[in-house]
């Protein structure tokens, strides 16, 4: 599944669920435990730690709101992944001038991963 250029939101949240395979995450809002996801391997490049999910609360003037936070992402091993770096398990960057070629190194090499099961 690539969600790399989803500029937020939770689209990662349904197309895990429809492809679940392993836990992944539990989420946690409020410190109440609510489930678990699963997920294959991750493929791509380091990706800095955030998840923490917010309630939005407009003011007064409505061009004025703020964020509470309101839950967050644990992995298995009991870690919440705001400011945990994700390594992924195939690590592939992707290279400028082979992209403005019109590849992408890192579908590529997902597909390879994906061939050989």
């Amino acid at each position: 599944m690539d969600t790399r250029f989803n500029s937020g939101g939770n689209i990662h949240e349904q197309l895990s669920d429809f492809l679940a395979v392993e836990k992944y995450f539990d989420i946690i809002p409020h410190g109440q435990y609510i489930g678990l996801k699963g997920i294959g391997k991750t493929l791509g490049m380091p990706v800095p730690g955030t998840g923490t999910f917010l309630w939005w609360e407009a003011q007064i003037d409505p061009a004025l709101s703020f964020g509470i936070p309101m839950g967050g992402y644990r992995t298995p091993d009991g870690k919440f992944s705001e400011n945990n770096q994700l390594e992924p398990d195939i690590k592939i960057r992707n290279e400028p001038d082979v992209i403005t070629a019109g590849r992408d190194q890192q579908i590529e090499a997902a597909v390879k991963a994906l061939l050989k099961k």
